[in-house]
């Protein structure tokens, strides 16, 4: 499938905060954890460039399926730390996207961790989908947004 060329320029930055409830019994975070923030920041991004993942994806009955997901854990956090989630679109194919993620913390400036998740396109009977044959003007949308030169 064809792979758009990324602007890597298009980032969301969100200032978060460790809550308690984000740590295990030690007071560091869990490292579930990340990945509900880098689920924040997917849903951020889009709501940032215009395409809310609620209106645009699934009430369209677009499902976007986790398909890779990793974490590099670098640095602890603990609770009332805060910490600033970078997410950019790294990559934008008919049948995928895939996201990357770092977390500074805020005040040393340290990367805590790095990620990426790629998801696919997939429709409520759980079948994947060419994204520019099934919904052009989504795609159509995505390559406006999101392509370099734009």
């Amino acid at each position: 499938m064809r792979k758009v060329s990324v602007n890597p320029d298009i980032v969301s930055r969100q200032e978060m905060e460790v809550r308690w409830g984000d740590c295990d019994a030690a007071g560091i975070v869990y490292y579930a954890k990340f990945f509900d923030w880098f689920s924040d920041g997917r849903v951020g991004l889009l709501k940032q460039v215009g395409l809310p993942y609620h209106a645009n994806f699934h009430e369209q009955g677009i499902v976007m399926v986790a398909i890779e997901a990793h974490c590099r854990y670098r640095k602890s956090m603990r609770p009332e730390e805060r910490f600033v989630l970078e997410t950019r679109l790294a990559e934008l194919s008919r049948s995928r996207m895939t996201f990357t993620y770092v977390i500074t913390r805020q005040g040393d400036g340290a990367v805590v961790a790095e990620g990426k998740t790629a998801h696919a396109y997939v429709d409520s009977a759980g079948k994947p989908f060419d994204c520019q044959k099934r919904y052009p003007a989504l795609w159509d949308r995505l390559c406006e947004i999101f392509a370099a030169g734009n």
